[in-house]
């Protein structure tokens, strides 16, 4: 199911209070048509490009937080940046798009939208700007405090020599840590695999 609030303010009511000025101000420069979708595993947000007489589309997934739906919204819309500004030649994820991203959300901290213990976290993610934040635990575990939800726990949370369950259900042994991932022994395949140290834990 897609739908798209009947008025702006009905759109804004979604973001943090401090965030709508600046927020209603985007909406108003760049013309887009934006959409509230059904939660998506695969995704958080989307940018689709203008076709033909169209206008760009934004999407993003109706179950976030305040503070998530923020992040994931001026996400997109760095998307639209870069494509308004290099066409299709830029990558999607590459230091056009991230250097719009940082831009972007400027603003925010200079309003200090952002309580001081996200803002800590968000500078350190903007450091390198990866193509998504919801593989980062520090962050994604600050929003959770923020927001409501469930704290995650990830490999690199796990004590060593012990048994965890990775999220597609798959069991292994945590043994030698490599730079960011760790060798593990899976039972089930007798074989040893690096998994990375972000990768979330259903149990340890």
């Amino acid at each position: 199911m897609t739908y798209k609030p009947e008025t702006l303010e009905g759109v804004l009511a979604r973001f943090p209070q401090k965030a709508h000025g600046l927020t209603r101000q985007l909406f108003d420069e760049y013309h887009f048509l934006f959409r509230i979708t059904a939660p998506r595993k695969s995704r958080l947000g989307s940018f689709k490009g203008a076709r033909l007489a169209g206008r760009p589309v934004i999407q993003v997934n109706a179950d976030l937080g305040p503070y998530t739906f923020l992040l994931v919204f001026l996400h997109e819309v760095a998307h639209l940046v870069v494509m308004k500004q290099y066409g299709r030649k830029a990558k999607p994820h590459g230091d056009e798009w991230k250097n719009a991203y940082r831009r972007l959300v400027q603003p925010f901290f200079d309003q200090q939208v952002f309580p001081e213990a996200l803002a800590l976290e968000l500078r350190r993610y903007f450091l390198r700007t990866p193509a998504t934040f919801h593989r980062d635990a520090r962050l994604i575990n600050t929003l959770a405090v923020l927001e409501g939800g469930a704290a995650i726990v990830t490999v690199g949370d796990v004590p060593m020599n012990s048994t965890f369950t990775l999220v597609s259900g798959r069991q292994f042994v945590k043994l030698e840590k490599l730079r960011t991932r760790y060798k593990c022994y899976c039972p089930k395949t007798r074989k040893y695999y690096l998994v990375p140290r972000s990768a979330q834990v259903l149990q340890a």
